[in-house]
């Protein structure tokens, strides 16, 4: 998985969860700004080497299939909390995988349904810092925007609340 990434020039990419697209490409070096555009990201860019090993911190955008698939296993999907994986706060939202931002979002949905949908302090800001990722590279790949994606994930989550 770790390997040394061929990029060009209008390819997107996510880093530490952000959509990130490639505006410029050396022998060396590839250089990215922010796909979404907002007013704390207005101007940033960023430039890396592309002849070190990126240790999984940048990688493509997974395929529309591969999204639908893993929308019907996690978010769409009737679980209990007992069998979504099991939440790590520290390592929730850093390796860069929205598989795991994906279960990071079901497991603390399903645990803000049980408390009257209320979490505590730390566990909102990373359910809210998965939200941002996630949807994203959702909105991303669907060609659409991150309020839109927002929704879907939203009406997923929703619609596989077990009925009583």
């Amino acid at each position: 998985m770790d390997k040394i990434l061929r990029l060009k020039v209008d390819d997107l990419v996510v880093r530490n969860g952000k959509v990130l697209k490639v505006f410029k490409v050396s022998q060396n070096t590839v250089s990215l700004r922010p796909f979404f555009h907002s007013r704390a990201n207005n101007s940033l860019t960023f430039t890396l080497n592309l002849n070190q090993d990126n240790n999984g911190h940048i990688r493509k955008l997974i395929s529309k299939t591969k999204l639908k698939q893993l929308l019907s296993q996690i978010i769409n999907k009737t679980v209990s909390g007992d069998c979504c994986p099991a939440y790590n706060a520290a390592s929730a939202l850093n390796n860069n995988q929205l598989k795991n931002t994906l279960w990071t979002i079901k497991t603390l949905w399903l645990e803000k349904q049980e408390k009257s949908d209320i979490l505590p302090g730390g566990k909102l800001t990373t359910f809210r810092q998965a939200m941002l990722q996630a949807t994203e590279e959702i909105a991303a790949i669907n060609h659409t925007s991150p309020d839109q994606a927002k929704l879907l994930l939203l009406s997923g989550l929703k619609s596989s609340l077990p009925t009583n």
